[in-house]
């Protein structure tokens, strides 16, 4: 089917439902044929992409940020029906953070960025297999696009769902949490191994694990992250101080944080983690589970409409 199926995620943080009225009219000005669904849910894009593909589908448009793209991304690799590389993925960034359309150089304009998806630009990029353990104890699988987190990185995420459920928003939301957790915030000790090598074994701050190199709007805490080297990259922030991290905050913004002498920085196709007590994991800005962890590169796994 050469139709796109557009997803509208009704929970990103831009506010994609207010604006669907303007991509549908963009959309229709470039004659871009399409059905759409609205999502009801947090990860009910996962439940639509994957139908979609089912149903004949090979090119998903996602309205809407990084967790609606990483549900639907999700979906896409939990189907059977196809190999994932028949599937093309495409983002108009209405999201909070925008992270992964940042490096794809994505505009959050609505207009340029259907005509970027038009012109049909594609990149085959890497994908994360993310095995956790879900809340209810079960073994949960996600599939990761760009970032995930371990530590204070997952507690904010906590925070910040937690946050947007009740009602809250606006740009600065995300550092509102940020804030909130690290006052309160104390460090767990980790156990990871990286391609079954023993790598880090002490407490630790944060742990970030890298497809892709911008989080949180901006910061680089996997800076020479790629796309497509079939590596994860991972970033262990050890025993930082408060007063440090607050005195260094400008590294996660300038790509330098590997320079600070708390910070280890590994690279390899498969990172298994451990936390005492427990840690939240977050993958491309969404809860997912809890520790015990494994990540795990998939090569070349998805087709995506780029701008680079």
């Amino acid at each position: 089917m050469d139709d796109w199926k557009v997803i509208v995620s009704r929970v990103s943080g831009g506010g994609a439902e207010e604006r669907w009225e303007e991509l549908a009219a963009a959309l229709a000005a470039n004659n871009v044929p399409y059905s759409v669904a609205f999502t009801e849910r947090y990860m009910h894009a996962l439940d639509i992409a994957r139908q979609a593909v089912l149903d004949g589908y090979r090119k998903i448009l996602v309205a809407g940020g990084d967790g609606a793209f990483h549900e639907a991304l999700s979906g896409v690799m939990m189907q059977d029906a196809v190999p994932s590389t028949d599937v093309t993925l495409g983002l108009i960034p209405i999201g909070s953070g925008n992270d992964w359309a940042r490096y794809h150089q994505i505009p959050t304009n609505v207009k340029r960025a259907v005509e970027i998806i038009v012109r049909g630009k594609k990149f085959v990029q890497d994908v994360v297999k993310c095995e956790t353990k879900g809340d209810d104890g079960q073994p949960m699988l996600r599939y990761m696009a760009n970032i995930g987190g371990l530590g204070l990185d997952a507690h904010v995420c906590r925070l910040y769902t937690a946050a947007r459920k009740k009602g809250e928003g606006g740009a600065m939301l995300y550092y509102k949490c940020l804030l909130r957790a690290f006052f309160h915030y104390k460090m767990k000790h980790f156990r990871i191994t990286a391609d079954g090598e023993d790598f880090y074994d002490d407490e630790a701050l944060s742990v970030a694990l890298g497809n892709g190199k911008y989080c949180g709007g901006g910061m680089m805490q996997t800076p020479d992250a790629a796309f497509d080297d079939g590596l994860i990259d991972m970033t262990v922030t050890g025993r930082l101080s408060k007063v440090k991290f607050v005195a260094k905050v400008r590294t996660l913004f300038n790509g330098t944080i590997k320079t600070l002498r708390e910070v280890e920085y590994e690279r390899a196709k498969c990172f298994h983690i451990e936390a005492e007590p427990a840690s939240f994991v977050e993958i491309d800005g969404e809860a997912c589970g809890t520790t015990p962890a494994t990540f795990t590169i998939i090569p070349l796994a998805i087709n995506v409409i780029t701008n680079r």
